[in-house]
């Protein structure tokens, strides 16, 4: 398979500490959030196709299956799967990417936009180009 999950290993990835039936409240530190942002930008300019995703949003799915019948080694982070974590990744790609929906694809380092827009950029071929960019044909 072309994918491989991203490893994040922090404590906040223990989902233990959302209890069912209450609310879930996040703090987010300013030196945190960007951390977070220089985390994410470090993450995408090291990796030449990577898919900030959920495992459960159908939008994320067809992203993921489009790669994957295309034969596109991409990487993945399931923000769901790794507790506030994820939620804290998520608001610091609002102001790298103008969005804070899933999926966000970024190839060779670039913003390519949500599942519209990466079924878009295939549809009219410029997918193609943008991973020949990055030394991936299809």
């Amino acid at each position: 398979m072309a994918t491989q999950a991203v490893s994040w290993t922090r404590q906040a990835f223990n989902a233990a500490s959302r209890l069912p039936g209450r609310p879930v409240t996040r703090k987010v530190d300013i030196r945190t959030f960007a951390s977070k942002a220089d985390t994410i930008k470090q993450t995408v300019a090291d990796n030449k196709v990577f898919v900030y995703s959920k495992t459960y949003c159908p939008y994320c799915t067809r992203v993921k299956d489009l790669f994957t019948e295309l034969r596109v080694p991409y990487k993945v982070l399931e923000l769901d799967t790794i507790g506030s974590e994820g939620a804290e990744i998520q608001d610091a790609l609002q102001p790298i990417t103008g969005r804070r929906t899933v999926p966000q694809v970024f190839v060779g380092g670039k913003f390519i936009g949500g599942c519209d827009d990466t079924m878009a950029a295939h549809a009219a071929g410029k997918l193609k180009i943008v991973l020949s960019e990055v030394g991936i044909s299809i």
